[in-house]
């Protein structure tokens, strides 16, 4: 009967074996096996498989890896697991096999079957990392990092038993017969598979590095190619000390093996693939049976006996660990824990820490990447997601389990897309994951989109953040991009098909062709679905993501499963790995709720009666919350974490009462609206707001809810509660007092000057959502753009001047004024309205009714308002949004409102250029010489600065908005054999039908047009594009109309034709009909 201790706290050695065969071998060699002890607990994370005993005087704990999971993840993943549920683990030792690195001309004679232990040997621990480092010119191999040596009391009994090696001889061999003997199954073979028994040296070849195996077996292999050495007189196996070379590559090439070994930069005897995942992380030693020489003459009969002498081994050299220097030894744990902290230490200071070490390497690239566009707060670790939640301990394991095999997989789909409907916890899971691969190594770089905040709403900025995060981590990657910005200044304005090609895929590839072994660099985009563009541009963003696999990049992606997304994913078929985060069994999610809210809610516990006397009546008891009330919360809640957390965060604020009566409200059956969890999550705290009062007071109540909050979650950019309250025209107290009870629900923070966000998008949804039914809180978004548009335009006619910074007193008109002058002169609510006013105009349709203001605005304050944008750098904004009004206006059918803003974007267009390092050159030269007949500089001509004589006299109306340039075609054919469109909003784009191709072309503001082209044959009827530049249609007379989207190239539909022949083809207004 096996023995069972009292408690998991007697075993203090961790033994790790990644095979079932390094298991069994290590199982054998226990002196007494033990049951599971009592009172072990596993966490719910733990997913090890333990076998338990004693060896000589210490009990020992054996861990497996996952069935067929290999590499240093995994193996950290199970060491992590194994010192977390046996927290009295000591020291820690690797047993298994490994491949040997024989060079027996000197005096490496490493043979299969025989023993090597990792031993520091003064510039390593004793292993090393061969595949993390720098491939530099000339194929110089860099090795980066270094890993941890053993424990001291591993080391002091390594020298004890190699003293008594050199007087008595190993045990090795003696422990093989006893364990022959115990268990005589394991010495003959079962099954056709071999025993853990010498395989014979007639078994044991070594052929010359460029000689590659042929045939089943060896047997084919020719005996010439074959590497003389001394015959052994004994089957007992040698043990050799030295470093070891740990990677994610199982090598199975001699040439690929000693290209590792010459450029490793260290004496390597052996390659295995886990150890490099533990030695930072888990005091251990490695030691490895040799059952192969990392060649293409790889078999596996001699796996079973080099399982069984290293385990051997291992067996010996704790007989040489006194129990008592064990007992002083620091406990494993308490290693992790060190370690992880120094990292929490080391993640908090990188942002500044990657630009520091730019600069130290090379201070042109830190100023070269600097010029790059980039959204900053889009990192995992920026301070916009600083103290967002990560999973909980327990929760999410199978889940991050299947992310995690995902990503060490190099053979498997490049991404992994995790989709689920709102508030089912995507972004808590990618910031889990960016945390674990941050740690590991793997991180490349992460971009969490987020609608309603201008740079991480749009996809503009999104590949050159990714390209900045990635330079910052990896100095050769720099470089190339670098090189990419100084070829093309104007990158950061291009298409993300070009900035892809040049920013990412170019770089990487450069970096690629010049490394021997590189591991996978995981990239983290959460939320694509808040990215605010339109389906072919999300379509073309995931087309261009599935192309980097050949990079070594693998995507972890998360959204909600909307259209244009299923529609991108639909194209790029069985190349990408998902899995639906609202249809993981209930089981699993009512788990995972049920250990959040009982931490959650037991911090609650402690902090309220901590706060509060220690009467019986203020204290919450030991046993709040019931289970009882804890089940109903998970039975509420599912799938929805967002329900929990906001549940979680109302209860915790003071602010809103006790405690339990909170809890006793969220779990009180709601008789008004359709009952949606959406329903559940938000009215409990919004109906605070107006509780208990008279009609009409909560009719106030609720107004105000709306000019505030309504304002709130519809913003383009977060303001802080002092730009909102200035821009909504209500008193700042006001709206502080409003906020403070929506703490749950909003981001609000102390400071008046730090802007307030949306805790979740769904609090957003919640409230305009029309389709969830009405409720007291429902905000129109008409009506709340219109409401915004107004106080943009009154800010702006309020504040808005000429010289705004004062730039003309210092002598400075040439030139543009630095951003602590900026930010000193204009208002964080004046910044807001002139970047966002012409977008509110266009959601609420405000010109419809409000022509006459806009256009009273421009009259006076155009000048001013560019003035302004150029100043924040924001000049070839201004174009694109006089593009908005110039659409705005023609629908509106107001001719001279239209022909001022058509007047505006010609001198806009033939100055931005200058205006951006220049902006007060808007009052002289931008209006001087626009011609006599302009209609801005006849509003205007006053502000041409009087010092100026001699004017010139600009004639020619410049009729002209934009000249295109020919194509250079492989064909020839006169051009007015073609066919031409053109479109000039909202970007210019031409169409050109010549010979038997198709080309359009966008024309941007600020960069080289993005251009596209196409084989087609017989389109010779007509050719037009859609008024918002995504569709490009094409007739073939009497036969078919082709329809392709702008952005991507791809042909989208063929449609046939009815008999009656197509002469003309035109796009509806809203690029919906084609007739």
């Amino acid at each position: 009967m096996k023995t069972q201790l009292n408690s998991p706290d007697f075993y203090t050695i961790g033994w790790i074996s990644a095979l079932p065969i390094e298991r069994a071998a290590a199982t054998a060699l226990l002196d007494d096996r033990h049951e599971t002890p009592k009172g072990f607990y596993q966490q719910q994370t733990d997913a090890n498989s333990y076998t338990w005993g004693r060896i000589g005087e210490h009990n020992v704990v054996i861990a497996s890896l996952p069935a067929r999971v290999y590499g240093k993840v995994s193996a950290a993943t199970t060491a992590s697991n194994l010192v977390r549920s046996l927290p009295q683990i000591r020291i820690g030792l690797l047993v298994g096999i490994g491949s040997g690195i024989p060079n027996p001309d000197h005096g490496q004679d490493v043979r299969l079957g025989d023993i090597v232990v990792s031993q520091p040997d003064g510039t390593t621990g004793g292993v090393v990392q061969y595949d993390l480092g720098k491939a530099r010119p000339n194929h110089i191999w860099e090795r980066k990092g270094s890993l941890n040596m053993p424990p001291m009391v591993l080391l002091h009994a390594l020298a004890g038993l190699q003293a008594e090696h050199e007087m008595d001889g190993s045990q090795v061999p003696e422990l093989l017969q006893a364990m022959w003997t115990s268990h005589p199954r394991m010495a003959r073979p079962s099954g056709g598979l071999p025993g853990y028994v010498h395989q014979g040296f007639e078994n044991d070849r070594l052929f010359k590095a460029s000689y590659n195996h042929s045939g089943n077996t060896c047997d084919d292999c020719d005996p010439l190619c074959e590497i003389e050495r001394d015959l052994r007189d004994t089957t007992d196996p040698k043990i050799h000390y030295g470093i070891i070379a740990s990677g994610d590559t199982l090598v199975n090439d001699a040439v690929t093996r000693d290209a590792i070994v010459e450029t490793a930069g260290a004496e390597c005897i052996c390659f295995e693939m886990e150890a490099a995942g533990l030695m930072n992380y888990f005091p251990c030693l490695v030691i490895r049976g040799i059952c192969a020489y990392a060649d293409s003459h790889k078999n596996d009969r001699w796996q079973r006996y080099a399982s069984a002498t290293a385990a051997a081994y291992a067996k010996e050299l704790l007989g040489f660990v006194p129990t008592t220097s064990l007992k002083a030894t620091q406990r494993a744990l308490e290693v992790v824990n060190y370690l992880e902290n120094i990292q929490d230490t080391v993640s908090d200071t990188r942002t500044d820490v990657k630009f520091l070490s730019t600069t130290i390497l090379h201070t042109e690239l830190k100023t070269t990447l600097a010029s790059l566009s980039t959204a900053r707060e889009a990192s995992f670790d920026s301070c916009a997601e600083d103290g967002n939640p990560t999973c909980l301990d327990d929760t999410r394991v199978d889940l991050l389990n299947h992310i995690y095999k995902w990503a060490e997989n190099s053979s498997g789909p490049s991404i992994f897309w995790l989709n689920g409907m709102a508030g089912t916890g995507k972004s808590t899971i990618s910031r889990t994951v960016c945390r674990y691969f941050d740690r590991a190594g793997y991180l490349g770089a992460s971009f969490f989109f987020k609608r309603g905040e201008d740079d991480r709403g749009r996809s503009t900025k999104f590949f050159p953040t990714i390209a900045d995060q990635l330079a910052a981590k990896n100095h050769d990657v720099a470089q190339h991009i670098v090189k990419a910005i100084n070829a093309d200044s104007a990158i950061g304005s291009k298409g993300p098909r070009i900035q892809f090609e040049k920013l990412i895929s170019e770089p990487l590839s450069a970096v690629l062709s010049r490394t021997e072994q590189i591991q996978p660099i995981i990239i983290v985009i959460d939320a694509l679905d808040e990215c605010d563009e339109d389906e072919n541009r999300i379509k073309l963003i995931i087309h261009l993501l599935h192309h980097t696999k050949s990079l070594a990049l693998k995507i972890f992606l998360t959204s909600r499963p909307e259209l244009p997304i299923r529609l991108g994913f639909q194209d790029i078929k069985s190349l990408y790995q998902d899995l639906i985060l609202h249809e993981i069994p209930a089981p699993v999610i009512e788990h995972d709720l049920d250990v959040f809210f009982k931490h959650q809610l037991m911090t609650i516990r402690s902090k309220h009666n901590a706060s509060v006397s220690r009467s019986r009546e203020a204290q919450l008891p030991e046993d709040w919350p019931t289970d009882s009330d804890v089940k109903s919360l998970v039975k509420m809640a599912a799938p929805l974490f967002i329900f929990a957390s906001n549940v979680c965060l109302l209860l915790g604020d003071p602010r809103c009462g006790s405690p339990d009566q909170l809890l006793q409200d969220v779990l009180k059956p709601r008789t008004k609206g359709n009952g949606s969890q959406l329903d559940a999550t938000y009215l409990p705290v919004l109906e605070r707001l107006a509780n208990g009062l008279p009609p009409i007071q909560r009719g106030i109540a609720l107004g105000r809810f709306r000019d505030i909050v309504g304002s709130i979650v519809i913003l383009a950019d977060p303001l802080s509660v002092t730009a909102l309250a200035n821009i909504i025209s209500v008193p700042l107290k006001e709206v502080e007092s409003h906020l403070s009870l929506l703490h749950s629900i909003l981001e609000v923070p102390n400071s008046p000057k730090s802007p307030v966000r949306l805790l979740h998008l769904s609090f957003r949804d919640f409230l305009l959502n029309s389709e969830q039914g009405q409720n007291d809180f429902s905000v129109d978004e008409t009506t709340a753009h219109a409401k915004l548009a107004i106080g943009c335009l009154k800010t702006m006619n309020d504040s808005l001047q000429e010289d705004i910074c004062g730039l003309r007193p210092l002598g400075k008109e040439g030139s543009t004024a630095d951003s602590q002058t900026v930010d000193a002169c204009i208002s964080k609510e004046l910044m807001y309205a002139c970047r966002h006013w012409v977008y509110h105009a266009q959601e609420s349709r405000y010109l419809n009714g409000q022509s006459d203001e806009v256009h009273s605005f421009l009259k006076v304050h155009f000048l001013h308002w560019v003035e302004v944008l150029c100043l924040m750098g924001r000049a070839t904004d201004s174009l694109g949004m006089v593009r908005s009004l110039l659409d705005m206006a023609q629908d509106k059918d107001d001719k001279e409102l239209h022909d001022f803003l058509e007047d505006a974007l010609r001198i806009l267009q033939a100055n931005v250029t200058i205006l951006g390092t220049a902006p007060l050159q808007i009052y002289s030269s931008a209006l001087l010489f626009a011609p006599q007949s302009s209609v801005v500089k006849r509003v205007f001509n006053s502000k041409i600065p009087t010092w100026i004589v001699g004017r010139p006299r600009v004639d020619h109306t410049g009729e002209c908005l934009n000249e295109y340039e020919g194509w250079d075609t492989d064909d020839e054919p006169s051009l007015y054999d073609g066919l031409v469109a053109l479109s000039r909003s909202p970007m210019p784009m031409a169409c050109l039908i010549l010979g038997n191709r198709i080309w359009w072309r966008l024309y941007t503001d600020t960069s080289e047009p993005i251009e596209i082209s196409k084989k087609v044959n017989g389109l010779r009827s007509d050719v037009a594009i859609s008024h918002d530049l995504s569709l490009i249609a094409a007739a073939q007379p009497r036969e078919l109309i082709w329809l392709w989207s702008t952005d991507t190239g791809d042909k989208i539909q063929v449609l046939q034709d009815d008999g009656t022949g197509y002469e003309l083809l035109k796009f509806s207004h809203k690029s919906e009909f084609l007739t």
